[in-house]
């Protein structure tokens, strides 16, 4: 009777261990997949002519507030602070108002994962004119304007649906007939993670952020084992 008492204990906490998050998510289902530290990587194209630089984007400092629960408007979503880097490592500087477009498309770089039917709801009240669509990996706004009575401009921001980080910004000038792109500048994320895949960088990420508890599981795994061992 006691080894089987010990048995229930044992596993009892090691469930506890197994079910603890890094992060809670909201009531929403809302957290962030990202963490401090983080680099993301990126190549710029362009129809007109090689960029031959690539950038990336690193987080610098997590929001010191949490997302709001509920969530009930777009612009509450707090955003970490970003650098933003040349391939080199030399700051972008005045360079990153490259971005600025993402304004017309809801003004951000990082949005939080496990509810983009929430986000798709908050974004069609907040942007007008805004077309929301989304495939397995990437959550997408873009936005159209007419420049004349021909031309149209597209701005793009697409969001993976893994960590929540940008995936990809891209601004297309049209023909509003056909849309036929004949000018287009892009900043497209390398590696993007496959949200059906199993990414093991992600996995080692955890275990590290929750090594006290990995270490105390497999010390109620030892004693799980002597104590069946002597049953």
């Amino acid at each position: 009777m006691k080894h089987a008492i010990s048995v229930i204990l044992a596993l009892s906490v090691i469930t506890m261990f197994l079910v603890t998050p890094v992060a809670a998510a909201t009531s929403q289902g809302l957290e962030w997949g990202v963490a401090y530290g983080d680099r993301f990587d990126f190549e710029m194209k362009s129809s007109d002519e090689p960029v031959g630089e690539d950038i990336y984007l690193n987080i610098t400092k997590m929001p010191t507030m949490a997302i709001p629960d509920p969530l009930d408007d777009w612009s509450d979503i707090p955003q970490p602070d970003i650098g933003f880097y040349w391939a080199n490592g030399t700051s972008m500087g005045i360079s990153v108002l490259i971005f600025i477009g993402l304004v017309a498309v809801g003004s951000k770089i990082v949005v939080p994962v496990g509810n983009f039917s929430l986000l798709t709801e908050l974004v069609a009240v907040k942007l007008t004119g805004e077309d929301i669509t989304d495939d397995a990996n990437v959550w997408r706004i873009s936005w159209d304007v007419d420049i004349n009575s021909t031309h149209e401009n597209r701005i793009v921001g697409a969001y993976s649906k893994v960590d929540g980080f940008l995936a990809e910004y891209k601004l297309e000038t049209l023909l509003s007939a056909t849309d036929e792109v004949v000018d287009s500048f892009s900043v497209i994320r390398k590696n993007l993670p496959s949200a059906g895949g199993i990414d093991l960088s992600n996995i080692t990420q955890l275990l590290q952020d929750n090594i006290v508890y990995v270490g105390a599981g497999i010390a109620v795994l030892i004693i799980l084992a002597v104590v069946c061992k002597k049953r």
